[in-house]
C-alpha cells in the first residue's frame, strides 16, 4: 500500500470533485437511520464520513478500515476538522477482518450497514473480500457497493486502473445479487469517458440466518 500512502497526498484534490455527488447519492442508498453503526471500507480519506455521519448522528458510529496509512492520516485530519462523533479508524487488510477483531476495536461484531466504495476492484481476491465485508453485517443489514465497471476497457480505463491499481472489468456486483433478495445495481448518469466506464450503485440487504 506504499502507493496510496503517496496517493493520499493529493487524492481529494485529484478526485474529490469527480466522485462527491455520486458518493453522496451512494450513501444514500444505504436507508441509514440514527444510531445505526457503518463500516466504511476501504475509507481511504474519510470522503463518506461527511454524508454518514449527520445521518447517524452521535448514538451511532463510523467504523473506517484502510489498509494505508497515508489514507487513514487524511481521514483522521477529517475527523478532527470536522468534529466528526463515534468515529473508529482501523488499519488492516479486509481479507483478515474478523468479527473478533472488529469487536476488539469498536466495541461492535457486527454492523448495520456496509459501504463499500472504490474498493472490490481494487481488493487483490475480491470474492475473499466479499465474503469477509458480508460476514460482519447483521442480518437484516444493507451494503452498498459504489464501483466502476467496463466490460470493453477503453485509454481512460487503463489509465485509471494504472491509477488506481484496480481491475475495472471485475463484475464485483455478482456475489452480492446472489444473497439478497431484494438486490438492485443502477448505473449513474456520469460520464464514462471520466470515469473509465459504468459508475455504479449495487445494494443489497443481507438474508436473516
Amino acid at each position: 500500500m506504499l502507493w496510496y500512502d503517496f496517493f493520499s497526498l493529493f487524492y481529494d484534490k485529484a478526485l474529490e470533485d469527480l466522485y462527491r455527488p455520486h458518493r453522496e447519492q451512494a450513501v444514500l442508498a444505504l436507508g441509514l437511520r440514527a444510531g445505526d453503526v457503518v463500516l466504511d471500507i476501504p475509507c481511504g480519506t474519510g470522503q463518506s464520513f461527511d454524508f454518514v455521519s449527520p445521518i447517524v448522528g452521535a448514538g451511532g458510529g463510523i467504523i473506517g478500515i484502510d489498509s494505508s496509512k497515508g489514507m487513514l492520516r487524511k481521514a483522521q485530519k477529517r475527523v478532527h476538522s470536522k468534529r466528526f462523533d463515534s468515529i473508529t479508524l482501523m488499519q488492516t487488510d479486509v481479507s483478515i477482518i474478523t468479527p473478533k477483531m472488529l469487536e476488539a476495536e469498536s466495541g461492535h461484531s457486527q454492523v448495520d450497514a456496509v459501504f463499500c466504495a472504490l474498493g472490490l476492484t481494487v481488493f487483490e481476491d475480491w470474492e475473499v473480500a466479499f465474503d469477509q465485508l458480508y460476514s460482519l453485517l447483521r442480518p437484516g443489514g444493507k451494503i452498498v457497493l459504489f464501483d466502476v465497471y467496463a466490460e470493453t476497457k477503453t485509454l481512460e480505463s487503463r489509465s485509471g486502473e494504472l491509477v488506481a491499481r484496480a481491475d475495472v472489468s471485475r463484475k464485483v456486483w455478482t456475489l452480492l445479487e446472489a444473497r439478497c433478495d431484494d438486490f438492485e445495481r443502477v448505473i449513474l448518469p456520469a460520464s464514462q469517458s471520466k470515469f473509465g466506464g459504468e459508475l455504479f450503485i449495487a445494494s443489497g440487504t443481507k438474508r436473516a440466518a
